[in-house]
This record gives structure tokens, C-alpha cells and sequence, in this order.
């Protein structure tokens, strides 16, 4: 060998290893234990180490760079629609789905028809994404919505709202009952269902407007009457972000890639219309409830009287919750939130009379700041007398549906989520 060739191959040597050891000083630099019982098997264990660092360098530490809070948006949206098309690959309907979109009263659909209307049922259900109402999209959770329709052999419609803070409350609302308006007046000639058999379905953002447009079809017993809600995750308020499941992430799960507390305020906020590009500095007077007027506390502990039972009965696995720290109050925040707080199109867990909506399926996660407000809204519907079915996955994160087809606990729940659905369906006489 000459001398040129043993320099050569030192070098390609000198650069492997280089390289390795970048690799292994990366990966131990990202590297976070997930904390205990966070999923469930060692499948998912295993996946979620490398999916949730992935998602922290793709998204999380890159939006904290930014000095506009609307920059941080749309670099998230960019990051999740790019990576969230490695997602659901697995996904095979086997050429019986027949996918289409379409436009109602404006508002963009996409249909996911079984081929040649060879459904088990002639219901159907609406599917409203999830995202903060800044984020997500259709696509984002086309292969959800595609297996759904194929294992229940159900027409599925998921619904394109627009999003803030291009368009605010209550913009998005408006889009879904347009677009349900449509589907309630054309769907039986269009697809032979009864309208009578429909299943409202949403997740975080998505399951707080189909909370709001089921409470709103009920307040005005609008006909046909829902079948089902089924509210996966659900985002239903702001007034109270010191509830246990809050408080869990601040002293555990800080820093990781899941949905925290800062993102909630800023993005309801956004939703709410407020310009977080020079509003920003409010932030944490809402992380600690600065924004919550006086006057309106008694009508929200209330409301939220279920939290003390949480408080006692729902501990995390060797950790113990923090006390809530002082309230930083805000009087400007308290202005500017006070016509949303206990609105209940904004806020839905917000709305006394709950006597009158349909069988609900609410869907929980320990892993999860929201997991109270769905606890708490789902012991209110019992109260109010509505068939009310919790499943609170203790092993479960939000958004882990999205991860369907990659970790065993979110495909049980779709299992779970379709079971009961078509159930819902079937039951309505």
C-alpha cells in the first residue's frame, strides 16, 4: 500500500470516527427518560425515545428561537405537516376507501367513502382535527381517518376549518356547522345515510369545537339530533391552569416535546385574537391564572368543582404534584380574556346545561395537561344524566393517536374509539 493510500484510509478512518462519535454525543445530549408509566410496552418505550427527541430538535427548540410568537407558528406547522407524513405508513384500506374532496357552504371536506357504499351502517361520522386551532391540517390526519373508515366500514368526513391566528373565534366554528349544515341537508341523497346516525369526533383543539357544536345543537334542539360526540384529549378551557394534570408537567415532563403549558396559553390566546406577537409578555401571568378576573371566580370553581376529587384521587406513579404557586395577576390580561373565560363557544366545559346532548365517549390521557378538564367534563355530563363512557389511558400522551399505527397503546384506543362509535351508530333506532 503507498503512502498516499495509508493517508487516505487514516483520513476515511479519522472521519468515521468523528462522525460516531457526534452521533453518540447528540444522541446523549437529547436523551431524556421518559418518566414512569409513560406508554406502556417496551415497543413503545423504545419508539417514543426516538420519536420524542425528534420531534424536540424538529420543532420545540427551533420555535423557542423566534422572536414573534406568529414565526413560531408557522415554523411548527411547516415542521409537523413535513414529519407527520413519515406517520400512518402502514396504513392499508387495500383500495376499498374511496377518498374525495369536496366543498361545502365553503368549507373544504375530504370524504372517506367505503367503495360502492359497502358500509356497515348508514351513519356517519364528522371528524374535526386537532392543533391548537393554529396547527394541523386535513392531511395530518388522513391516515387516521382512513383506517377508522375502513375498519368500521363508516362514511367519515373530516373537516378543513380555517385556522388562527389568520382566523379567530369564532371562525372555526362557523366553518364546521357550515359545512355540517350542507351534509345534514344533501347527505342522504348524496351518500344514502341517515342523518339521524351522525357522530361528531374531534381531538384537543378538534374535540373542543365538536364539544360547541354539540352543546349549540342541543341549546337549539336542532334536528337531526347527534348520535354521539366522542372527545378525544379535549381542550375545553383556560381559566384554570393549575389543575393537577398542569401542575404534573411543570415538575415532570418540562422540556419535553408535549403539549405544555406556555403553548396552550399561546395558542387560545392566538384563537382568541389577541396579537401574541406583542402580547407575549402576558404569558406567564396565565400560567398562573393572573387572568382571571375576580368576579368571575365563583362561577368557575363551580364549574370546576369535580377538580377537588382529581386533587385526591388522580396521583401520579412515585411523584409528587407541586402546590399551586401565587397568581400572577394581570388586569390587562384579565380585559382581555374576560370575554372568553366562561363563554361556553370558547370555553365549553364552561356551559351549565349539559341535561340535553347526546351519548358522549370522552378519551383522556395521564401523559397530559388536559387530562382534568376531560375528567371533569365527563363527571359533569353523568351529573347531567348523559350515557357518559371515560376511558383515562394511564399509559397514554396527548396527541398519541397521531402515532396510531406506530405504538400499541394509541392503536388499542382507536380499537377502543371505533367500538364505541359504531355502537353510538347502531344503537339509534
Amino acid at each position: 500500500m503507498s503512502k498516499k493510500e495509508e493517508e487516505s484510509k487514516r483520513m476515511r478512518y479519522l472521519i468515521i470516527g468523528i462522525a460516531t462519535v457526534t452521533i453518540w454525543a447528540t444522541c446523549y445530549s437529547l436523551y431524556k427518560p421518559l418518566p414512569d408509566g409513560f406508554t406502556v410496552s417496551a415497543w413503545d418505550r423504545a419508539v417514543m425515545h426516538i420519536v420524542e427527541p425528534a420531534l424536540r430538535v424538529a420543532y420545540y427548540y427551533p420555535s423557542h428561537m423566534f422572536s414573534k410568537a406568529s414565526s413560531m407558528v408557522q415554523w411548527t406547522r411547516g415542521a409537523l405537516n413535513f414529519l407527520s407524513k413519515s406517520l400512518g405508513l402502514l396504513v392499508n384500506t387495500h383500495g376499498e376507501i374511496e377518498i374525495k374532496w369536496q366543498k361545502w357552504n365553503g368549507t373544504p371536506v375530504k370524504v372517506y367513502r367505503p367503495i360502492n357504499n359497502q358500509t356497515s351502517t348508514d351513519g356517519a361520522v364528522l371528524f374535526i382535527h386537532g392543533g391548537g386551532f393554529a396547527l394541523g391540517n386535513v392531511e395530518m390526519y388522513d391516515s387516521l381517518v382512513r383506517r377508522m373508515a375502513y375498519e368500521t366500514r363508516t362514511l367519515f368526513i373530516s373537516i378543513e376549518y380555517r385556522l388562527s391566528p389568520e382566523t379567530v373565534f369564532p371562525g372555526g366554528i362557523m366553518d364546521c356547522e357550515a359545512a355540517i349544515e350542507h351534509f345534514v341537508e344533501f347527505g342522504p341523497a348524496q351518500f344514502g345515510i341517515d342523518t339521524s346516525k351522525m357522530v361528531i369526533m374531534g381531538d384537543s383543539a378538534g374535540a373542543n369545537l365538536a364539544t360547541v357544536i354539540a352543546q349549540r345543537r342541543a341549546a337549539r334542539n336542532a334536528s337531526p339530533k347527534l348520535a354521539g360526540q366522542v372527545l378525544i384529549y379535549p381542550l375545553l378551557q383556560m381559566a384554570d391552569l393549575q389543575t393537577v394534570s398542569y401542575r404534573y408537567f411543570h415538575s415532570r415532563l418540562d422540556g419535553y416535546a408535549l403539549v405544555d403549558p406556555e403553548s396552550v396559553a399561546y395558542y387560545y390566546m392566538f384563537y382568541a385574537g389577541i396579537n401574541m406577537d406583542e402580547k407575549a409578555y402576558l404569558v406567564p401571568s396565565v400560567m398562573s391564572n393572573g387572568h382571571v378576573a375576580d368576579h368571575l371566580k365563583q362561577k368557575i370553581d363551580e364549574i370546576m368543582v369535580f377538580e377537588k376529587t382529581i386533587e385526591l384521587t388522580r396521583r401520579y406513579k412515585n411523584s409528587s404534584i407541586p402546590q399551586r404557586w401565587a397568581v400572577r395577576k394581570n388586569l390587562e390580561a384579565q380585559q382581555l380574556m374576560e370575554p372568553f373565560l366562561t363563554n361556553p363557544d370558547f370555553s365549553p366545559l364552561m356551559r351549565k346545561d349539559l341535561s340535553n346532548l347526546p351519548q358522549t365517549m370522552v378519551v383522556t390521557c395521564e401523559f397530559d395537561v388536559l387530562r382534568d378538564e376531560g375528567l371533569i367534563y365527563a363527571h359533569r355530563l353523568e351529573t347531567a344524566g348523559v350515557p357518559t363512557t371515560t376511558i383515562n389511558y394511564e399509559n397514554g400522551f396527548h396527541a398519541m393517536l397521531n402515532f396510531h399505527s406506530e405504538l400499541h397503546e394509541a392503536s388499542k384506543a382507536v380499537y377502543d374509539i371505533e367500538r364505541w362509535t359504531l355502537n353510538a351508530i347502531n344503537i339509534v333506532s
